[in-house]
């Protein structure tokens, strides 16, 4: 797919992106004293305008919401993702054309040499009560994707800014079918393109996080889309630290 503003050069399926430190040291809230302990972020409603399949700006999506319980030392942390070859570096500002600054990377998957091809956001708390996790234009998610729930054929569910195609909010929601996929990467043809980088899959049967886009198929046989699921990518985000991160989901 695309960085921002430069085209991303693709070898052999794999996108070549900037490496970046993994993530940022994190401290304690030395102000957060609560009666209760919040577990959650307090998200916005429905119509926040940062939600799944909003878009950074050029040629690259928003794809889902995140979080990390908040304890009795620490306010809940709020995340949101991207493909890591849409982001350059660790502390790298991520903008919202219509919110401006919403928050630092705090993990490219680059850095560690993983190909999960995933960029995390951490959001400014000023930004948490206008962000909510339900994907643009589908409802969804309810949960991570269950492998051993999907077949062939499955229909997939995107929101995404790609070129032309997601030029007009009529035609920014779109889907496509289940091609193969193993443990962690699927392919899907579908009507993805430079700009839907690191959207929102949804699982249309189930509603729940199927993965995000990530690249063109150029395996064997080839396929319009191939990238990480969401149980692979919460795996790398654990292995890198953030081992208390979940999925926020639509209740």
């Amino acid at each position: 797919m695309l960085k921002r503003t430069i085209a991303v050069l693709l070898v052999g399926g794999v996108v070549l992106g900037a490496a970046g430190p993994v993530q940022s040291k994190k401290t304690s809230d030395a102000s957060y004293r609560p009666e209760r302990v919040a577990k959650e972020p307090q998200w916005g409603g429905t119509d926040s305008p940062l939600r799944p399949g909003a878009s950074l700006g050029g040629y690259c999506t928003f794809n889902f919401v995140y979080f990390e319980p908040g304890t009795k030392t620490k306010a809940p942390r709020a995340y949101i993702g991207t493909a890591a070859h849409c982001t350059d570096k660790l502390g790298e500002v991520v903008e919202n054309p219509g919110l401006g600054p919403v928050g630092k990377v705090v993990y490219d998957s680059d850095l560690v040499k993983s190909t999960v091809d995933f960029s995390l956001i951490e959001l400014d708390p000023a930004i948490v009560s206008q962000t909510n996790p339900q994907v643009l234009g589908w409802e969804g998610p309810v949960g991570v994707v269950d492998i051993e729930t999907i077949a062939m054929g499955d229909q997939l569910d995107i929101y995404g800014y790609g070129l032309l195609v997601g030029e007009t909010e009529p035609t920014r929601p779109r889907y496509g079918y289940l091609f193969s996929w193993s443990q962690d990467e699927y392919q899907a043809d579908m009507p993805a393109v430079n700009g839907d980088s690191g959207a929102p899959l949804i699982h249309h049967a189930t509603g729940t996080a199927f993965g995000i886009i990530s690249r063109y198929g150029l395996a064997v046989p080839p396929s319009t889309d191939m990238g990480p699921m969401m149980p692979w990518i919460l795996q790398e985000l654990r292995k890198a630290g953030f081992e208390k991160i979940q999925l926020a989901v639509v209740k």
